[in-house]
């Protein structure tokens, strides 16, 4: 009886312990994954619509004002138009891009790449169409990079269900009636 009593008392520590801490451990991790995958997903996109803006004779602020101001309704553009948002915020209030910059809460090293392009051509006027084509074909290849992983994880993760549900059930319904046949076929 105090066997059962002690197992329920450590089942119950397990359980508290897992739902506190292990969960929301797990679950932010996940959330933070889940945004890297969807600004390595969409940043090419938003950099071709800057690039475009640029090409089109806009200010790299116009620029990036009309990328913020694009309907994106979901999607991984999204994640990266949040984050455009917030620089444009600032950039709005009178800010120097700069300083704009560092109102991102969790700076993509990605997306700073592509505002301090855009931040050097504002203050050196130099290109930046050229630099953002080239930043472009990087993130593409960083893209890629980020999707062959994802592709190698979920190959990785459908293993589980394989080896814990669908072989046991095979041996089950293959080879214990083979065995019970045999058994059954043995004298005495």
């Amino acid at each position: 009886m105090t066997v059962l009593f002690a197992a329920g008392i450590l089942v119950s520590i397990s359980l508290y312990v897992t739902k506190r801490w292990i969960l929301p451990i797990r679950r932010r991790r996940r959330s933070e994954r889940r945004t890297t995958y969807n600004i390595a997903r969409g940043l090419p996109t938003a950099v071709v619509l800057l690039q475009l803006a640029i090409r089109s004779g806009a200010h790299p602020r116009n620029a990036l004002a009309a990328v913020v101001d694009l309907p994106f309704d979901s999607g991984a553009v999204t994640e990266v138009a949040t984050l455009f948002r917030a620089v444009h915020e600032r950039l709005e209030l009178g800010a120097d891009m700069t300083s704009a910059m560092l109102a991102l809460q969790r700076p993509a090293p990605d997306v700073n790449r592509v505002l301090d392009a855009l931040r050097r051509a504002e203050v050196d006027g130099g290109p930046v169409a050229t630099h953002l084509e080239v930043l472009v074909s990087d993130l593409r290849s960083q893209r890629r990079t980020v999707l062959d992983g994802a592709a190698q994880r979920l190959t990785i993760s459908m293993l589980f269900p394989l080896v814990l549900c669908i072989l046991p059930a095979f041996v089950l319904l293959a080879v214990v009636p083979l065995v019970l046949a045999a058994l059954r076929g043995l004298p005495g």
